[in-house]
């Protein structure tokens, strides 16, 4: 099913990157897996074999009838196909193809308390310099940071954090 998301996610943002609606379409798909995620078995029930493909597709189509055409269809399209369990793939696919073609670094701070407002501008903007991108930050509360904050994006991890800095001078002391 991953590579079946991956293709839906890549081919649904080509077109709507081309049709200049890929915000909204990246928006309307993050809120779909919202609900997607508090109601897992309503989508099981769109997977169901026991219902008619028609009743599916009525169903999908009055539940999202509010949201973009392209995303309506999308759901439709994988719910005729059977590969709704694809969902969850194709927006993290659409949200990569998005983000790589809007120049944006999907960051995650993690820290023993919540970061605040200035010192969360002060990380995106010495991010920006630093990557060349804009920054979207996600923020996690960790306790056993101890203090400072480690960030991860991409396979890159800069780790600030009181906890690296005792282990660092640990491991000088062993030596």
């Amino acid at each position: 099913m991953r590579e079946t998301g991956i293709i839906y996610g890549n081919s649904l943002h080509a077109l709507a990157a081309e049709e200049g609606c890929d915000s909204v379409i990246k928006e309307q798909l993050a809120e779909v897996e919202a609900v997607r995620a508090e109601n897992p078995d309503f989508f099981s029930m769109l997977d169901a074999p026991q219902i008619s493909a028609e009743e599916k597709l009525k169903i999908a189509s009055e539940v999202f009838d509010g949201c973009h055409p392209y995303v309506v269809n999308t759901i439709r399209l994988l719910v005729e196909r059977r590969s709704l369990a694809a969902f969850g793939y194709m927006v993290k696919a659409y949200e990569k193809a998005y983000n790589k073609a809007h120049n944006i670094a999907v960051v995650t701070a993690v820290s023993a308390a919540p970061i605040d407002e200035k010192s969360e501008a002060a990380i995106v903007e010495k991010l920006k310099k630093q990557l060349g991108k804009e920054i979207e930050l996600n923020k996690k509360v960790d306790p056993s940071v101890l203090g400072g904050v480690v960030l991860r994006t991409d396979g890159l991890q800069i780790d600030g954090s009181v906890r690296s800095r005792l282990e660092a001078i640990k491991k000088e002391i062993v030596r």
